[in-house]
């Protein structure tokens, strides 16, 4: 096996791989003490248990579409009797962000609100805009119903990210995007980012009665957590998005070039055609 190792080895030949990369310093994920873990995922779980109580206690489990289609089309007929004696969901589970693609749009809304106006242009495009007259969907934006809307510049004041076999590609946003969403919030502590041990999916989706949750956020004010978001801000640090200052100071940086040495297969002689 040796020897077929080494003729493998001799038969690739070195090769050189140049790979372009960002001159901005990249932004590292911080990094949790591993004895402060196993609390934090404690007081997470008993925070958002109740939410997963009231998931089992009183949620039928989805049959498919057709059966919802079946129950409403029966409903519409008179057939079924709708009384719906379900208590409300614990006060929690508003104060709870479960996915990544939720998570994601409320930090881009926040992200949005906290750009500055750069452009002299916008500023008096905006002022124009301003001293039209409404529009019927302004009209309607003043609604009461309207206000009842959901908020969607809330202040996370904790997301959770346990790590998984997925590839970090998916969340390499994250760090990012709660820099500069915690900048529309300036009188409020900034969006901690906690990453929890692989062993925790199981912990949280048995906690939310959910067969699959991952990334979890906690919004500022949630009641109960003030132990949790305690704990969180004393150990976990706030993110720091170094280029964001390297880019305001208006330098020129050299894109850098990586260079990756590697091994490739030797090519093989073309077999002569049969005549």
């Amino acid at each position: 096996m040796q020897s077929q190792r080494a003729t493998a080895t001799a038969e690739r030949k070195p090769k050189t791989i140049f790979q372009l990369d960002s001159p901005f310093t990249a932004i590292q994920w911080p990094e949790i003490p591993a004895q402060n873990q196993d609390t934090i995922l404690e007081l997470l779980c008993s925070l958002i248990s109740p939410i997963g109580q009231h998931r089992a206690n009183h949620t039928t489990p989805s049959k498919g579409r057709r059966s919802q289609k079946r129950k409403r089309q029966e409903a519409k007929s008179g057939a079924i009797a709708l009384h719906d004696d379900t208590p409300p969901p614990p006060e929690i589970s508003t104060f709870v962000v479960v996915g990544l693609n939720s998570i994601t749009r409320m930090l881009e809304a926040s992200s949005e609100k906290s750009k500055p106006a750069i452009f002299d242009n916008d500023t008096a495009s905006a002022e124009e805009t301003s001293a039209k007259a409404p529009t019927p969907e302004d009209i309607e934006s003043k609604t009461p119903e309207a206000q009842f809307k959901p908020v969607h510049t809330r202040h996370f004041s904790i997301i959770f990210v346990p790590k998984s076999l997925q590839p970090s590609i998916l969340h390499a946003h994250l760090p990012q995007l709660v820099a500069t969403a915690s900048l529309a919030h300036p009188t409020l502590p900034a969006t901690r980012l906690v990453q929890l041990k692989i062993s925790s999916d199981a912990r949280i989706c048995e906690a939310l009665g959910l067969p699959k949750a991952s990334f979890i956020g906690i919004m500022e004010g949630a009641p109960y957590s003030k132990s949790l978001v305690e704990l969180v801000r004393e150990c976990v640090p706030e993110i720091e998005v170094p280029w964001l200052c390297e880019m305001k100071k208006g330098d020129f940086l050299q894109v850098k070039i990586n260079t990756i040495e590697t091994f490739a297969p030797a090519a093989k002689e073309k077999e002569k055609k049969k005549a």
